[in-house]
């Protein structure tokens, strides 16, 4: 479970971190279900298209906990995924397993295989060609609608948000990836055609980039890499990506900065990313990786 130690100093000096638990859940029993003692249900579903397989599980609002791309698991359990707010007036993070601003209150989520709903049931695995997943929830005060759609081995992830009342959010993380901290080296394109590229090394390093269209993490000893685009970015706010350094995982996050505060009611904020598998042997994998980010398109 993420905690506020798994993020960098400067945003936690950001964020006042106040322990709140708040397990109360409206609408879907399934979606934020409670064991007996209180913990939240360790559920996991998984779905799979193309040799891509993802592990969902309810105890983190149905996000993500693992990604394997042909046997190869490229991002683990290691800390949170999908949508992530600083609300400081709630006590800090809310959003998938990160609860010291109240807990994500999921109440409505569905998933289909080739178009036919299926259960969302603890130990169930799915494989088809689309695999699509649909959750509406309540970070405190912020509508998250989100999908995560599994199609032909790409994954697409959206996060529409919007406040159902005025309030400061001091950060805004739509989507997260925890790539597998034997990735060693990235690779970056930006949207004037520039590659930057660097190794991971575990030292905690965090550098934001505006201008950032895709960037690549690559596993040299599983001879696999994971790419990530922006494929819609968020009307009225900048669009920033980074890399996390550690030790723990590869961090991947994409932050929105708005240009005002409060975020008040009603405006609402979407973004897309969509992101791909490749393989590759470490001489040519730079080139695979641009290939593989090439094919990723808006759908």
């Amino acid at each position: 479970m993420g905690s506020p130690l798994t993020h960098p100093p400067r945003l936690r000096a950001a964020c006042a971190i106040v322990c709140v638990l708040t397990l109360s859940v409206p609408g879907l029993a399934l979606a934020q279900p409670t064991a007996i003692d209180g913990r939240p249900d360790p559920a996991t579903v998984t779905v799979s298209s193309a040799g891509v397989s993802i592990q969902l599980q309810a105890a983190a609002a149905w996000n993500p906990q693992r990604i394997a791309c042909q046997g190869v698991e490229v991002a683990g359990p290691t800390g949170a995924y999908g949508t992530l707010l600083c609300v400081p007036a709630a006590g800090g993070w809310i959003g998938g397993q990160h609860t010291e601003g109240g807990v994500e209150r999921v109440s409505v989520a569905t998933l289909s295989v080739d178009g036919r709903e299926v259960e969302l049931a603890d130990g169930a695995a799915y494989d088809g060609a689309r695999a699509e997943l649909t959750r509406t929830s309540l970070l405190d005060v912020v509508r998250l609608d989100a999908q995560l759609i599994l199609d032909a081995g790409r994954i697409i992830q959206r996060a529409t948000l919007e406040p159902t009342e005025d309030v400061i959010v001091s950060v805004i993380y739509p989507f997260m990836f925890c790539v597998d901290p034997g990735a060693r080296a990235w690779l970056a394109m930006t949207e004037a055609g520039e590659e930057v590229s660097g190794e991971f090394t575990g030292d905690t390093e965090l550098a934001w980039h505006e201008d950032w269209a895709w960037t690549a993490a690559y596993l040299p000893e599983q001879r696999t890499g994971l790419v990530v685009r922006h494929t819609a970015r968020a009307e009225g706010a900048a669009t920033l990506t980074a890399w996390w350094d550690t030790q723990r995982y590869r961090k991947l996050y994409v932050k929105l900065v708005m240009d005002e505060e409060p975020w008040r009611e009603g405006r609402r904020l979407a973004a897309e990313v969509a992101a791909v598998c490749f393989q590759a042997p470490p001489a040519g994998w730079q080139e695979a990786a641009r290939a593989a980010a090439d094919g990723l398109v808006v759908e």
